[in-house]
């Protein structure tokens, strides 16, 4: 088996995992008898967690030079521990047990995005077709969990978010070693040092985190604010997957692009879209304008994503591209915890100012990174 189609294949079960995890783990937890205001608190607990274990597991990983077989242990230890929930807990014994899943399930996606970025180095993969598999899996999963729970109980897809982690673990063992740079580890863990705490690479985690939490009304309140303007729930589950495939359009398409837009360009062309998509999503209304709109999907979360995944790979060797990917995790989530948590007293009040608000994010990050063009351009080179 190829490395690329390996590390595809890390995407794919991941992220099939996740579109289980993500739509129906409430409903886990209900069935286990938590109540709502139990499930609220415990569903933030993995997004509070993975913001700190993101970076200094994936740097752990780079300093031990063992991002294959880091990912085998965590989705192995991932896995065990969700076995345990499967079964009916106390709250605090089902806190203390997503904290340490989130510590070791979340780690696995920006190692993974380091793994695919140094095939994409040696010429042996291509990133779009790579992690086009997380999308495609994301959907399926989506559809297979509504199918199951019309014949079995909500904590079967623990089974199915298990089975992943299990292929997962299964594709990390049989990986080769990954290939790292040539250069001596002084001076490349010297100048990578430099790069991370630049402040040039602050800002551009800033900016891509940024528009990336721009979707935080949209991915929280975007189907109550089209059910409320008539849309039926079929045509709303549409619209979701229509945005996934534009998203899988762009990433099957990639390489082509790559060779003309560099990643600063898919960054502009992203945060550039979200400042468009946001300041017209509260006024489309009619269903067909709808759907038009939700092309940018591709662009506003497809093309940002792209970009800065690209960014990070040309500005970090490969003895710290995950280190490098895990920052980006922790810039995204953090910043989208509080969008989410901004937009959801903004969207009580007036739908419109939380996707307004999206918009002014959006903005700033399109001016954050037309600013930081040229010494991104000069980090990028002295890669």
């Amino acid at each position: 088996m190829k490395d690329a189609t390996r590390t595809g294949g890390f995407f794919a079960a991941y992220f099939f995992g996740i579109g289980l995890f993500l739509p129906f783990f409430p409903l886990i937890l209900s069935a286990n008898g938590h109540g709502p205001a139990e499930i609220g608190t415990l569903l933030a607990v993995p997004i509070v967690v993975r913001l700190f274990a993101n970076p200094f597991m994936t740097n752990l990983a780079d300093r031990l030079q063992a991002t294959k077989g880091s990912i085998a242990i965590f989705a192995a230890v991932s896995a065990i521990l969700f076995l345990i929930l499967a079964k009916p807990l106390g709250f605090w014994a089902t806190f203390f047990l997503l904290a340490l899943i989130a510590a070791f399930w979340s780690p696995i996606l920006p190692l993974s995005d380091a793994m695919a970025v140094n095939l994409v180095r040696n010429r042996r993969g291509d990133y779009g077709r790579m992690r086009l598999w997380g999308s495609i899996a994301f959907v399926v999963a989506n559809l297979a969990g509504g199918v199951m729970l019309q014949y079995f109980s909500a904590a079967w897809l623990i089974g199915g978010i298990v089975a992943g982690l299990a292929v997962v673990f299964a594709l990390a063992v049989s990986m080769p070693a990954c290939k790292i740079d040539e250069t001596g580890e002084d001076n490349s863990g010297r100048r990578d040092a430099s790069v991370l705490k630049s402040p040039v690479f602050l800002l551009f985690l800033a900016a891509a985190g940024l528009v990336q939490a721009s979707h935080a009304a949209y991915y929280g309140f975007g189907s109550l604010y089209w059910t409320q303007n008539g849309i039926a729930e079929t045509a709303v589950g549409a619209l979701w997957m229509l945005g996934v495939v534009t998203e899988i359009l762009l990433f099957y398409f990639a390489s082509r692009l790559q060779s003309r837009i560099s990643p600063v360009g898919f960054l502009l062309i992203g945060s550039g879209a979200a400042v468009l998509r946001w300041l017209i999503f509260p006024i489309a209304t009619d269903f067909a304008f709808i759907v038009v709109l939700q092309g940018l999907h591709g662009l506003t979360f497809g093309a940002t994503h792209l970009g800065a995944v690209g960014l990070i790979a040309k500005a970090v060797s490969s003895r710290r591209s995950g280190t490098g990917q895990g920052l980006l995790s922790t810039a995204v989530g953090g910043m989208t915890a509080f969008a989410t948590a901004a937009a959801g007293p903004l969207f009580a009040v007036d739908p419109a100012t939380a996707f307004q608000l999206m918009a002014g994010m959006s903005v700033v990050a399109f001016l954050l990174i037309a600013g930081l063009n040229r010494p991104l351009g000069r980090m990028q080179s002295a890669a």
